[in-house]
């Protein structure tokens, strides 16, 4: 069985590899032949084409920025790391052949797959300078007209979206196969545009229970250390961090991050994604405010504390909150750096063979999705 996946696997950042990474090698232990395809729009990552009608916009403000910050990445980013995070796609997501600009670049392509399948991460998530991609809806053609177009665990990376999309969301929701979504935020959106009654499932990372076949040692100087894994802010999550690193008279390391805008935690280290792992995994404690690093944290049953971001940015903590209280880990939860509740999450043990129960029926809640959409592809080639 072919099987064709799309997310955001071209980007340069270790949850969003991790993901693609755990979704395309279950498929392949149930003996399927998993590929992702090659998609990668320019307005994801380099900004897309500004809008000449609306020269003073949000939106082409957000393109400029993207298209500085890329090309400062290029010129000016650890080069490196950068081939790292190539070498990892290449072995581990087995990306080749050709990349795919647009929805006319996909189906003049003329893909053959007996089953199409998106997510996770933010692929429902609407750009403020783009829009909706009805490609992360599977809305494309291709050689096989009974394709199955299904979605697994994607993200709309907030707990509501812009009523300008709702329409054209529901459209494109409707034309799928088969829903299934990341959170229960993401469950209420579909049921409110489509009345359905979408399936929740864990992340992809959930679906794998033993990740130490990929980790690769990363040389460091200090004994111990604490690990933060930090993205978009420094706001809160930076004095945390640095308390938990007295609290365990540990070093602090954080990874580069290329979009950083503000002062360094700790000291910046630079691995590849292997790396970042082995990072995680030898840490004392773990500080982030990424839902990935939350996953995997708990995944691999590492300490660790979930910093709210704060202000506008708020709306992005229903990903790892919902998370926690999947797992009964609301308590490591922070919204604020007071030395008190610093304390006792650091105080506080985790239970983590409760929790491991949890992220079993997880486990087990999405192989009965993606089983049954396999299924589903096997009756409809028998009929």
């Amino acid at each position: 069985m072919r099987v064709g996946i799309l997310t955001y696997h071209f980007s340069d950042n270790y949850g969003a590899l991790f993901q693609a990474y755990a979704l395309r090698k279950w498929f392949m232990d149930q003996g399927c032949e998993a590929s992702f395809i090659n998609y990668h729009p320019d307005y994801v990552e380099a900004g897309g084409e500004i809008n000449f009608n609306k020269l003073i916009s949000k939106s082409n403000l957000k393109v400029i920025y993207l298209k500085l910050a890329r090309l400062k990445n290029i010129w000016f980013g650890d080069r490196q790391q950068q081939e790292n995070f190539e070498n990892f796609r290449r072995e581990f997501l087995g990306i080749t052949g050709d990349e795919y600009k647009t929805r006319s670049d996909l189906e003049a392509a003329s893909l053959y797959y007996d089953i199409l399948v998106c997510g996770s991460d933010q692929v429902w998530n609407p750009s403020e300078h783009f829009g909706v991609d009805p490609v992360y809806f599977l809305n494309f053609k291709t050689k096989n007209s009974n394709v199955r177009r299904i979605s697994y665990a994607p993200s709309f990376g907030r707990s509501e979206i812009n009523p300008r999309y709702s329409d054209e969301i529901k459209e494109l929701l409707l034309s799928l196969d088969g829903i299934s979504i990341r959170e229960m935020s993401g469950v209420s959106i579909v049921k409110q545009l489509t009345g359905t009654d979408p399936v929740c499932v864990p992340d992809p990372t959930v679906l794998l229970s033993d990740y130490s076949g990929i980790i690769k040692k990363y040389d460091v100087s200090a004994n111990k250390h604490v690990f933060c894994y930090a993205l978009r802010s420094r706001n809160v999550i930076g004095d945390v961090a640095e308390a938990a690193a007295k609290h365990y008279g540990a070093a602090l390391y954080s990874p580069h991050n290329p979009h950083r805008r503000w002062k360094e935690i700790g000291e910046t280290v630079y691995p590849c994604p292997r790396q970042w792992l082995y990072l995680l995994t030898r840490s004392e404690f773990v500080v982030t405010n990424s839902f990935h690093g939350t996953a995997l944290s708990i995944l691999l049953n590492k300490p660790f504390v979930v910093v709210g971001l704060q202000g506008s940015r708020a709306g992005f903590n229903a990903r790892a909150l919902n998370l926690l209280e999947l797992v009964g880990l609301n308590s490591r939860f922070l919204d604020d750096s007071s030395p008190e509740k610093i304390s006792k999450v650091l105080s506080d043990s985790i239970n983590w063979d409760e929790v491991n129960e949890r992220i079993g029926a997880l486990r087990a809640s999405g192989v009965t999705y993606l089983k049954e959409q396999l299924s589903r592809v096997l009756e409809r080639a028998d009929g």
